[in-house]
């Protein structure tokens, strides 16, 4: 058996959480989840209490070296490409030395190799899982679905920041390959792709679930809410969600997700990364070149300016 010898830097991390508390904390854990325990973070919490935050998972208001896992499900396709690493950033920051990140979001390669191959069994189950996803344009439609979709999460406005074009949900994808790439780059070590409710860490041998219910995972439509006389209806007028019920547990959507589970290798210095985005073989340096545009630069501070809440 070899013994892994720990650098100094990392016998220090280790004695400073010794005696720490340390946190579990599930990140786009959504108003519903909850469970002892754990805390959470959402940007649409409405109610903070000691162990739910509302806020950024850029800014996650805990300590260095505060948490002894963090879970992220089905929430890194809802942000920005260009604003993983500096996420992935914090999820380090805010980690134990060894301690384990564990994270769901739709497997590009599987779903990609469902549309190359025409299946149309993996399509149906895939609708069973998300009743959301769409149907009116084929094969294609469906898989790009799982790449952009509709929603309120990032708003798209033209060039001239003066019409609303499009709201959106999912706004990009990955495989376990550019993920592994990414959390390597980001301060994490053993990555490994992971199966459904497979994991060495216990709470994740747990499916999300009803609570109340059987810890067993069952496709949430509404031929599922029916069967167990729930609500989960979107009220056109308010522009929200009826509920009715509380979720627990962690792994979702068997089918369709990619699950990535990794361990914090090394602390690392966020200001002084460099991201991929800044580099020469990376095309977003052109698409911020627009920022060098006087006129472009003054309607982004006005609209900024605008929206900023009075002090």
């Amino acid at each position: 058996m070899v013994r892994q010898r720990l650098r100094p830097a990392q016998l220090q991390e280790r004695h400073s959480v010794r005696h720490m508390d340390l946190i579990k904390l599930n990140v786009g854990a959504s108003p519903i989840w909850e469970r002892a325990g754990w805390h959470t973070l959402d940007h649409k919490v409405r109610e903070r209490s000691q162990y739910s935050f509302g806020g950024d998972a850029a800014a996650i208001p805990v300590p260095d070296r505060s948490c002894e896992t963090v879970f992220c499900s089905h929430m890194f396709e809802h942000i920005p490409h260009t604003r993983l690493e500096t996420i992935l950033l914090e999820f380090n920051r805010v980690l134990s030395p060894d301690g384990v990140l564990r994270v769901l979001l739709p497997d590009l390669k599987k779903v990609a190799e469902a549309y190359v191959n025409g299946d149309a069994e993996f399509f149906r189950e895939a609708k069973e899982e998300d009743e959301s996803l769409r149907t009116d344009l084929g094969f294609g439609g469906m898989f790009m679905n799982f790449i952009v979709s509709p929603g309120q999460d990032t708003a798209l406005m033209n060039r001239g920041l003066n019409q609303f074009i499009a709201g959106y949900a999912h706004l990009y994808s990955y495989d376990f390959e550019m993920m592994k790439i990414l959390l390597e780059r980001t301060g994490f070590g053993d990555v490994q792709q992971m199966g459904f409710c497979q994991s060495s860490y216990k709470d994740y041998e747990e499916p999300l679930h009803i609570k109340g219910l059987a810890p067993e995972w069952e496709n949430f439509n509404q031929e599922f809410y029916k069967k167990h006389n729930l609500v989960h209806r979107y009220d056109e007028e308010s522009g929200g969600y009826e509920i009715n019920f509380k979720v627990t547990g962690f792994d979702r959507d068997p089918l369709t997700s990619l699950i990535v589970e990794a361990k914090k290798d090394r602390h690392m210095d966020a200001p002084n990364y460099r991201s991929l985005n800044d580099s020469k073989k990376n095309y977003n340096r052109y698409a911020w070149s627009l920022l060098r545009d006087p006129a472009f630069s003054k309607r982004l501070a006005d609209v900024v300016q605008s929206a900023e809440p009075d002090q």
